[in-house]
């Protein structure tokens, strides 16, 4: 594993939100710098080797959990026109024989990374007037030789850590209050802390937040593809605030970052000139991943009331890759 953090990782080096340069009008602070000028992790620095260690120790029984819808989902499922880029992945078997054995090959054609299960990259949105992450331009982004931001970087550096898990479906109904995976509804600050705190929870530096909206079982118990491309086309997504005082929540928590069952993890759609927390991947280097399969995860957590796991994800090693596959699994 290459590692690339600086002093600023650990003790009293660390910058608070309230701390950090906001270079123009918008009060939106800026994170560039943090950890060096060439820094291409993010707030994936704030995972350091000692945290991998103690999250490996929360494996007791050797439970997995794939956390990775199929590669075909869910635009595979929705039909066509579903989406302005993306299609779902075009798989060809290839036969042959060789020494007298049978010889299966395979291809994948129209594979957009950010299809399915996956993690937005540093290079997937930039700031409008300053750039992307830790100031890297629009023609450094090339995914030639030198190119910033890639998601291999996310590969070296490795993605293993705890996982601290939300079910908002659940936190909700128990505490009487309306949620749907879809109407555009708001999951705040305070319904975050509010539900670890009723799961008994305390997040640490280096965790990533796992937040379960209900979407993709909404989609997976859709009675037909109608029903499910309504789900994914009306793009009304519920998810977890975009507002600053989320950055500040997840910056001062030092997470990594966010990764959930939406389509987008915050609320969609957004609004221009609105703080979101797609903006801040490019401001504060936060790590978001999107469409994870949490069902399963969701249910064993209920069961044995423990919602910390261990993570383990494996980007692919592509060079200037903007997103990838998450390849993520969780174990207790």
């Amino acid at each position: 594993m290459v590692m690339t953090t600086s002093p600023n990782c650990a003790g009293s080096g660390f910058t608070a939100y309230m701390d950090l340069p906001r270079p123009d009008d918008s009060d939106v602070p800026l994170a560039w710098g943090v950890w060096g000028p060439n820094d291409q992790l993010g707030m994936l620095n704030n995972l350091l080797p000692a945290k991998t260690a103690a999250a490996a120790s929360l494996v007791k029984t050797g439970m997995r959990f794939n956390l990775n819808l199929p590669l075909n989902l869910p635009l595979g499922a929705i039909g066509c026109a579903t989406h302005n880029i993306r299609k779902p992945p075009r798989q060809t078997l290839f036969k042959t024989t060789y020494a007298g054995l049978n010889i299966r090959d395979d291809k994948v054609d129209d594979f957009f990374l950010q299809a399915s299960t996956q993690w937005d990259g540093l290079t997937h949105v930039g700031d409008p007037v300053h750039g992307f992450y830790n100031n890297a331009q629009d023609n450094e982004i090339t995914q030639g030789v030198g190119t910033r931001n890639g998601i291999e970087h996310f590969v070296r550096y490795g993605i293993a850590t705890r996982a601290v898990l939300i079910d908002l479906p659940r936190f909700f109904s128990a505490t009487g209050q309306h949620w749907s995976p879809n109407g555009s509804l708001v999951a705040t600050r305070e319904d975050l802390l509010a539900c670890l705190e009723r799961q008994k929870t305390k997040l640490q530096q280096g965790d990533l937040l796992l937040v379960r909206t209900g979407w993709v079982h909404a989609f997976r118990e859709a009675e037909s593809d109608v029903t499910r491309g309504k789900l994914f086309a009306d793009r009304d997504y519920s998810g977890i605030s975009g507002d600053l005082d989320m950055w500040e929540f997840l910056w001062d928590q030092r997470l990594i970052g966010v990764a959930s069952d939406s389509v987008t993890v915050e609320a969609w759609p957004l609004h221009e000139n609105r703080p979101s927390l797609h903006l801040a991947i490019a401001r504060l280097g936060l790590l978001l991943g999107e469409m994870f399969d949490l069902d399963a995860l969701a249910e064993d957590a209920q069961q044995n009331q423990q919602y910390e796991y261990f993570f383990v994800s494996v980007p692919l090693n592509l060079r200037g890759g903007v997103g990838s596959p998450a390849n993520a699994i969780a174990l207790r």
